[in-house]
């Protein structure tokens, strides 16, 4: 697992790019990370870049995910966008509860059109 955090000033978004196998516990590590850059920079914007990715994570993950984003960084103000080479069910399933309980999360394919939506 490799990740790699930035922000984009001009743009004013943070963007996260990971690498290897997305697991629950990869993710609490990449998120801690993440809170630590949104302290840096106050931003609400985040383009999340998982092409390189294998995802591991289950339906459960993606289910409880909202909610544990709720009690980290990530309030109902915040546009999130992620990116993968190919869309899985399980992602378009996570987009559709992210929404269900407030969140701007959005997933894509192509990484201009998420920079256009965020």
């Amino acid at each position: 697992m490799r990740f790699e955090i930035t922000y984009n000033q001009e743009h004013d978004f943070l963007m996260g790019k990971f690498i290897g196998e997305l697991n629950a516990e990869s993710v609490k590590i990449y998120m801690k990370e993440i809170e630590k850059m949104v302290k840096s920079h106050n931003c609400k914007r985040f383009i999340n870049d998982l092409r390189e990715a294998t995802i591991l994570l289950s339906i459960g993950d993606f289910y409880n995910a909202p909610a544990r984003m709720a009690t980290g960084a990530f309030d109902r103000s915040w546009r999130r966008a992620i990116v993968v080479k190919q869309k899985l069910d399980k992602l378009d399933f996570f987009e559709t509860t992210s929404a269900n309980q407030g969140f701007y999360v959005k997933v894509f394919e192509d990484m201009d059109e998420a920079m256009k939506w965020l």
